[in-house]
C-alpha cells in the first residue's frame, strides 16, 4: 500500500493526539448534545486548530442526529467518527430534551473518564466517546474527510436499512467483520475504557490513534475510482507517485518538468490531472507541504532558523523567512516565540 506512506507522514506532521471524553452506561430515555469544534475546543481549553470525534456504542443502539443530516440509527459494535466534529445529539429517543455535553467539561485527564448521569429504567446503551486532535490544519487531509464514517458489524440497523441511508454516507460506511483488525482493536479499546489501573487511559487514547490511521486506510481503499481529493489523489497511480515524490524530497528542488518525467507524464498531463484530483498545482501543493514541515521543525529544539530553512527546500535564510510570512502572516522567529510561549 504505497499511499500509506503519504497518509503516515502527513499524520505525523500534524502530531495527531486524543483522549477519552466520557463513559457512559445510559437507559433510555436519554439524550446529549455535542456541540460544534470551535465550541468544544474552547471548553476542552485546546489550541488544536483541528478536532475529529468518535463514538463508539458498546452496547445498545443509538440514534445520531448530525447538523444539516439526516438522522441515522446505529447498534452495538459501531464507531461514528466525525472528521469536522459538527453540532451533533445522541440519543435513545429523538423526542427528548438533550442534555449539553458541557454539564461535564471540562474534566481533569488525570481523573476516570466521567460518566453521564442516566440512570432510568428502560433499554441499556453504553457508549465510549472521545476524540482526536491535530495541531496543523493540513487543508488536503482535513477538506477530503467526509462529514462522518461509520465502522459497523453486519448485523448492525445500519446494514440493514443500508438502502435508507445510502444518500448520507453508504460510501463511507465500513464493515467491520468478527476477527479482523478493526473488530479486535474496538474490542481492546471497550476493555481498556472500562479499566481503572493507571495505564487505562493512556492506552486507550494510542489504540484510537492507531485505529483512526486504519479506518482511513480503509476509506480509502473503497473510495469509487471516480472520487477527487486528496485521500483519492494518494490512491491514484500517478498522482499517488507524484505525492510520494514531493512528500518524500521536499527539500528537492522540484520543477513541474522533472516531476512529470518522473512520473512518466507530460507536464500539461500532470498539472491538469494533479489541479483537478487535488485541488491545486503540484508546486504550490509543494510549497503548502513546506509550510507545515517548517512549523514542524520550528517547534523542534535545536533547529535554527536557517536549518530549518535547508530542510524544506530554501537556500537562504531570507527566501524561507518571506516564503513563510507570505503563508502564515509572520515571520517563522516571531511565530516559534509564540508558539514555544503558549506551550
Amino acid at each position: 500500500m504505497p499511499f500509506v506512506d503519504v497518509l503516515s507522514d502527513v499524520l505525523k506532521i500534524v502530531r495527531l493526539t486524543g483522549g477519552i471524553f466520557f463513559t457512559t452506561e445510559c437507559t433510555s430515555p436519554w439524550s446529549v448534545y455535542s456541540p460544534s469544534a470551535v465550541e468544544l475546543g474552547r471548553l476542552m481549553g485546546t489550541k488544536a486548530e483541528c478536532i475529529t470525534l468518535f463514538h463508539i456504542i458498546v452496547e445498545g443502539n443509538c440514534w445520531m442526529i448530525p447538523e444539516n443530516q439526516k438522522p441515522f440509527l446505529i447498534g452495538a459494535g459501531s464507531l461514528v467518527i466525525f472528521p469536522h466534529s459538527p453540532e451533533h445529539v445522541m440519543c435513545s429517543d429523538r423526542e427528548v430534551t438533550p442534555i449539553p455535553v458541557s454539564s461535564i467539561l471540562p474534566f481533569s485527564e488525570e481523573e476516570d473518564a466521567p460518566r453521564l448521569p442516566f440512570q432510568k429504567n428502560g433499554e441499556k446503551t453504553r457508549l465510549i466517546c472521545g476524540y482526536l486532535q491535530c495541531d496543523q490544519r493540513f487543508n488536503p487531509l482535513i477538506g477530503a474527510l467526509p462529514e462522518v464514517m461509520v465502522v459497523s458489524p453486519p448485523e448492525s440497523f445500519i446494514w440493514k436499512h443500508a438502502t435508507d441511508v445510502e444518500d448520507i454516507f453508504l460510501a463511507n460506511l465500513m464493515q467491520r467483520k468478527d476477527g479482523d483488525w478493526l473488530d479486535s482493536t474496538l474490542k481492546y479499546i471497550e476493555n481498556e475504557a472500562s479499566g481503572r489501573d493507571s495505564g487505562s487511559m493512556a492506552m486507550t487514547v494510542r489504540l484510537a490513534e492507531i485505529l483512526f490511521l486504519e479506518v482511513l486506510k480503509r476509506y480509502i481503499h473503497q473510495l469509487p475510482m471516480e472520487s477527487r481529493g486528496w485521500l483519492a489523489g494518494i490512491k491514484d497511480r500517478e498522482i499517488g507517485k507524484a505525492l510520494r515524490f514531493l512528500h518524500g524530497r521536499p527539500q528537492h528542488k522540484w520543477s513541474i518538468s522533472e516531476l512529470a518525467r518522473e512520473v512518466g507524464m507530460s507536464r500539461s498531463g500532470l498539472t491538469k490531472r494533479f489541479t483537478d484530483m487535488v485541488g491545486e498545482p503540484p508546486i504550490k501543493y509543494l510549497t503548502g507541504w513546506r509550510m507545515q514541515l517548517a512549523r514542524h521543525y520550528l517547534l523542534q529544539p535545536g533547529y535554527s532558523i536557517q536549518q530549518v530553512a535547508l530542510q524544506v527546500g530554501y537556500e537562504s535564510e531570507e527566501a524561507f523567512s518571506r516564503a513563510f510570512k507570505r503563508h502564515f502572516g509572520e515571520p517563522p522567529a516571531s511565530w516559534r516565540a509564540k508558539a514555544v510561549d503558549e506551550e
